[in-house]
């Protein structure tokens, strides 16, 4: 290899090492979501089974539970309980190299699907730039940082199988189907979508044999054993159904005009851009862009897809810029893997150094600290939080109306008052409504968080009494009757 070759992949790798440096690792442990999910898998864990209930809640055990992200569970709580928040990093890391090393395949054979060049000098500063995007906002200890790199190698192992079918990429297609319906099963319709856009497309290439069409039979089949089993894979309907789902931030509609949505906004203009290029009047890519098209302007939970598949569509849009030919060099995949295998390590090594702490003003961590010292040992306070902090509740020891899973809290079975089922008591609670919430539900203490209305603070002063403590979260008010020690 000359020297001028070299210095190309030296580039590749140090660019890569360089910008896994800047993804910190503090910034992928704040997420509620993720203490109720280590609390769910240390109890199946220290019960032996699958919950298919919802487990501290006011309650009891008696709400059913659809069990749709057991796998990611039973992931990241062993290595919580080994290593505390650096071993959930752990995985973080492995899965975003993983996401990383996919993305730059995904673009490659995009480009291989056209008789292109495999290899674009744009491609790879193109990845690393979405996939700080990706991490800064979906790796944050929850099942989507695993699903994401599964569905990816999915798809690429789908797309080099329509190519020249083999038995290698059939078998991994099976295997990652599986993989994926147990770790995120609520994201496997991803899969079944996929497998039926490649059928069409091969019906409509003359090219459906019956092998190929046992093997997406096979992918099809490969969901069903599963903790959740049909109602896991379908799991999409259940928290949809009476547009529950749009009470969370993340399910509403985009706003394409808030600034804080400009990269979101950018993406899709840019989406729109690579259309005339890529799609080479291909079925497959007319159907693809129309689901990613639907999926990235549903709301901010689903915009995802539209990061991880831009660089199928950029890659070939990538032709349109005008390079000199010196500059048509061929990445180094090792020189990658090394330098994100570098940065990666590097991040490990910090962050096991200097293990980061639960935010006070971003949990109520000083809050449950009072409570449980007010609580008689052994017992679970029954404690009314917001829907955000609920997860957080339960994972201190708290039982809480309703937390993240949502739906074991829409069922008949938790309807109260003002015909409220709990996961809408939970989220339209702290209003003028929480006094008789409190009254009907019978919660031991109340957290209200800092910066609610400072009229509503006052009536609800007058109605459950002085707060009996004051954090960096918010205030605690004692509801419960002679049950503090």
């Amino acid at each position: 290899m000359s020297r001028k070759t070299a210095v190309y992949p030296l580039a590749c790798g140090l660019l890569s090492a360089v910008v896994i440096l800047l993804l910190q690792p503090k910034y992928s442990f704040n997420d509620p979501d993720t203490f109720w999910h280590l609390e769910v898998g240390r109890y199946m864990l220290e019960h032996g089974k699958v919950l298919h209930h919802a487990i501290h809640t006011f309650y009891g055990d008696k709400l059913p539970y659809i069990p749709h992200e057991a796998g990611f569970q039973l992931l990241i709580t062993p290595l919580y309980q080994w290593f505390g928040w650096p071993g959930i990093y752990l995985l973080t890391a492995l899965c975003l190299f993983g996401l990383i090393m996919g993305l730059i395949r995904l673009g490659k054979v995009s480009r291989k699907e056209l008789g292109l060049q495999e290899e674009h000098i744009l491609l790879l500063p193109f990845v690393l730039l979405i996939s700080c995007w990706i991490y800064y906002n979906y790796f944050k200890g929850r099942p989507q940082m695993v699903s994401s790199p599964l569905i990816i190698w999915f798809f690429i192992c789908l797309r080099e199988y329509q190519l020249k079918p083999g038995t290698r990429y059939a078998a991994a297609m099976i295997l990652l189907s599986c993989a994926v319906a147990n770790v995120h099963t609520g994201v496997w319709l991803v899969i079944a979508v996929f497998t039926g856009m490649a059928a069409l497309e091969s019906l409509i290439a003359r090219s459906l044999s019956w092998k190929r069409a046992a093997v997406f039979l096979l992918v099809l089949l490969a969901g069903l054993p599963n903790p959740g089993g049909l109602q896991g894979l379908l799991f999409i309907f259940t928290v949809t159904r009476n547009n529950y789902n749009l009470l969370i931030n993340e399910w509403q509609p985009l706003s394409f005009s808030r600034p804080d949505q400009l990269p979101i906004l950018l993406l899709l203009l840019f989406f729109a851009a690579t259309l005339p290029f890529s799609l080479q009047r291909k079925p497959f890519r007319f159907f693809l862009m129309t689901g990613i098209l639907y999926l990235g302007v549903s709301n901010f939970k689903q915009n995802l897809f539209m990061w991880l598949f831009i660089p199928y569509f950029a890659a070939v849009f990538f032709e349109a810029v005008p390079l000199p030919g010196k500059l048509r060099l061929r990445t180094s995949r090792r020189a990658v893997a090394l330098g994100l295998a570098a940065g990666l390590l590097i991040n490990t090594v910090y962050i096991f150094a200097v293990p980061p702490v639960v935010a006070a003003a971003d949990y109520p961590d000083l809050e449950m600290n009072y409570v449980l010292e007010h609580t008689p040992a052994g017992r679970r306070p029954k404690v009314l939080s917001s829907y955000g902090s609920s997860g957080y509740v339960m994972f201190r020891g708290g039982d809480v109306l309703c937390d993240g899973r949502q739906d074991p809290f829409i069922t008949k079975a938790s309807i109260g008052i003002m015909g409220w089922n709990a996961f809408e008591r939970s989220m339209y609670g702290f209003s003028e409504y929480l006094p008789d919430i409190v009254k009907y539900d019978h919660p031991d203490y109340v957290i209200v968080r800092n910066g609610s209305s400072g009229k509503l603070y006052q009536e609800w002063v007058k109605a459950l009494g002085t707060p009996v403590y004051k954090g960096s979260y918010g205030s605690v008010f004692f509801t419960g009757t002679g049950n503090r020690s």
